[in-house]
């Protein structure tokens, strides 16, 4: 890894610290610390620290995929962070749509009250569309992949 990539890697690590100071305050980088968000008389409480991981993780998946794409998949090193970063988005959207599954309640409940059954619906058509998204990336990664083999062979020839 040359010089380069390394003040790449700082400086996203940067701008992902850069922008939890913007929205969590210094309190993002406590364990402890809890974010609320009240959707219909319906509390969700998240730890700041999986908000932090989240931003970590899309940030990177952002900024390796605009390198990517800009050098047209020559830099083996910013696609492999790119590959590693596709990976993570897709697990971390896995995971948020168990979460989201979860929290919308049963299937086909009608003694619900209407706000919560209100609130579960809205929650399953946001997870159906997470879903949407963690095939899309895995369609790209497929193609990440598949770009970056071509490039480092095409190297290893030379």
């Amino acid at each position: 890894m040359n010089r380069k990539e390394i003040f790449w890697l700082f400086g996203t690590a940067g701008l992902v610290l850069v922008w939890t100071l913007i929205l969590f305050g210094i309190d993002g980088f406590n364990v402890d610390s809890t974010f609320a968000i009240n959707i219909h008389d319906t509390y969700f409480v998240i730890a700041n620290v999986r908000l932090v991981l989240l931003l970590f993780v899309f940030i990177f998946f952002t900024v390796y995929l605009i390198r990517a794409v800009r050098n047209g998949f020559k830099n083996i090193t910013a696609n492999l962070v790119l590959i590693i970063a596709t990976i993570l988005v897709a697990v971390v959207l896995g995971k948020t749509i168990g979460m989201l599954d979860f929290f919308s309640g049963p299937p086909n409940n009608e003694s619900m009250v209407d706000g919560v059954n209100e609130v579960g619906n809205a929650l399953k058509i946001i997870s159906r569309i997470l879903f949407t998204v963690q095939i899309v990336l895995l369609v790209l990664l497929a193609y990440f992949g598949f770009k970056t083999g071509r490039n480092y062979n095409g190297e290893k020839k030379h």
